[in-house]
């Protein structure tokens, strides 16, 4: 009786960390949903970010992750990142300057970006192939992502605040199945005396 109470102990331990380990993994996943253009805070001095354009080739291939190092500007036909119009990462190769601005121009392409320097974020140190892909998916799904997070913790919410009736409902049938049990055998043992 007592090792079935420990491996009950044992599992709802393990439950709960699953439990809880699952809830991160959707709060995580929804942060980067709704921030995957920054999805570092601005004190790190680096930034991950999703290649989305496919004219820089193999040196940042659509669907990577790259990380930019904001503290340094890119050095000659070094990959550098910035801000379009519309505030979205781009990428580009330093391909010279104009007085303070920078000339970019990707790898694929012959057209020319002229930057100023608060346009240009930074070097992009490197970039881990496919994870931009994964941000870029949990950013258009992330109303969905937030929601399924939203209705799972309410569900983990809901077993935690009615763990102790559950305890006590699961304990009193326990005892009911102990008396049944020993009433049994107690009816058994007085069969076989005479009075």
């Amino acid at each position: 009786m007592e090792e079935k109470r420990m491996g009950g102990k044992i599992g709802g331990i393990l439950g709960w960390v699953l439990a809880i380990g699952v809830g991160l993994a959707l709060a995580a996943a929804t942060y980067v949903g709704f921030f995957a253009n920054c999805l570092l805070p601005s004190f790190c001095g680096y930034q991950l970010s999703p290649v989305l354009q496919r004219d820089m080739g193999q040196a940042l291939p659509e669907g990577g992750l790259a990380v930019v190092d904001l503290r340094s500007m890119p050095e000659q036909d070094e990959a550098a990142a910035y801000r379009d119009d519309e505030g979205r990462m781009r990428f580009g190769r330093l391909c010279g300057r104009e007085g303070e601005d920078f000339l970019l121009k990707a790898d694929l392409s012959q057209q020319t970006e002229t930057l100023t320097p608060d346009r240009l974020a930074g070097a992009v140190r490197f970039y881990v192939s496919g994870l931009g892909g994964l941000v870029t998916t949990l950013e258009t799904y992330r109303l969905t992502v937030a929601a399924t997070a939203a209705v799972y913790i309410l569900a983990l919410l809901a077993a935690l605040f009615t763990r102790g009736k559950r305890r006590r409902q699961r304990r009193r049938r326990e005892l009911v199945e102990l008396f049944a049990f020993y009433g049994e055998k107690y009816d058994m043992e007085e069969a076989d005396i005479d009075y």
